[in-house]
């Protein structure tokens, strides 16, 4: 960890050092939600049917170019929202990820807080505007017992929560990506420590300090007048975890479809998957599980539809969660855009308990705007 962190030091210093060939790009955005839910009349005890939430990013970027072939590229990029259900950024509520890139003729390095090569290179179900199928915040309008990360509460993710490899989050990393070949782009990534607020693992397990190997493959290919893209990835945790995803987007004019899944497995008795007890009960079942997803979108000049459905198992236990989100993106402008969202959801606990259960629709109307 402490090398990762020095070897990203050395960009740094070389890119904010540089005082020719250079550039330096600042953007950002931010999205507010007005939510309403209705819930199963069991659950209505345990939910607030009113939700105003609202998230922002700030990203930078400084870039040195050695040559025409040859760059160096620093990324900061700050995030902060509220009322999360999931508070999954680095620090929360906020976070900050600091990352560097070196591109060559050879690939690309990559050094820092980034998601992994199989995570950067899938693709799956067409989901527009910023609430998704994968890790959805549609959990922000209906919570999902099946996956806490709150403060003060037990981190717990008895289901996996997308289709993409993203056990490790944002951990920091070193990953390498290929030059394209053949339409193909293969990448690599070594994670020292899985752990991370963006990710599954929890702080209490045993192996949260474990290293991880994740691959992953994404090509693209055209039929005709049909666009096809592929995505592979497969991850090794903690020595005996692992992680499978496969993905596929067909594109057809304004019309695209696609889906994506994923498989996880223990091979190995180092860490077994807990079981309940009195002190942390169950926290860790995505380890052995599936979760899929498939979906429509469809672009007509500044507007945007998508409608998919996410599906997430628990092999060991009846933890499962299914979300169907139909979503739509209108672009006022360059710098402005309006959401409204609509969604069912069913997420299962391990056992009839009100609380380890909730079940409903939810309606979202948003607004996103950038620089």
């Amino acid at each position: 960890m402490r090398f990762l962190f020095l070897v990203l030091g050395g960009v740094v210093f070389i890119a904010a050092s540089a005082r020719a060939e250079s550039d330096f790009g600042i953007g950002g955005d931010a999205d507010f939600f007005y939510g309403y839910n209705d819930v199963a009349k069991p659950y209505e005890d345990l939910q607030k049917s009113n939700v105003l939430q609202a998230a922002g990013n700030l990203n930078a970027a400084y870039s040195y170019f050695f040559s025409d072939d040859y760059s160096a590229t620093v990324f900061l990029d700050l995030m902060a929202a509220s009322d999360k259900e999931v508070q999954n950024f680095n620090n929360g509520s906020w976070g900050k990820q600091l990352s560097a890139d070196l591109n060559t003729p050879f690939g690309t390095l990559s050094i820092g807080e980034t998601f992994n090569a199989a995570a950067v290179l899938s693709v799956g179900a067409p989901s527009v505007s910023p609430i998704k199928l994968n890790n959805s915040d549609i959990v922000d309008f209906i919570a999902n017992p099946n996956w806490q990360r709150r403060k003060g509460v037990q981190t717990s993710f008895k289901t996996l929560n997308s289709t993409e490899i993203n056990t490790d989050g944002v951990a920091p990393k070193v990953s390498y990506f290929t030059p394209e070949i053949y339409n193909s782009t293969l990448g690599f990534s070594y994670v020292p420590d899985t752990e991370n607020r963006r990710g599954l693992v929890s702080s209490n397990a045993a192996y949260d300090r474990d290293d991880a190997y994740v691959l992953g493959l994404y090509h693209q290919n055209n039929f005709g007048p049909v666009q096809a893209e592929l995505s592979l990835g497969y991850g090794l945790y903690h020595k005996n975890d692992n992680d499978l995803s496969a993905g596929l987007l067909l594109s057809y004019g304004n019309w695209s479809v696609g889906g994506s899944f994923r498989k996880t497995y223990v091979d190995g008795n180092d860490f077994e998957i807990s079981r309940e007890d009195s002190s942390l009960g169950l926290f860790d079942s995505y380890r052995e599980g599936q979760a899929w997803n498939a979906g429509i979108g469809y672009q007509f000049g500044p507007i945007k539809s998508s409608l998919g459905y996410f599906e997430a198992q628990a092999d060991n236990s009846a933890n499962k969660d299914q979300i169907w989100l139909l979503a739509n993106d209108f672009q006022v402008n360059k710098y402005a855009h309006v959401y409204a969202l609509a969604a069912h959801v069913n997420f299962r606990g391990e056992d009839p308990a009100l609380e380890k259960n909730r079940k409903g629709y939810a309606f979202a109307l948003g607004i996103g705007l950038s620089f």
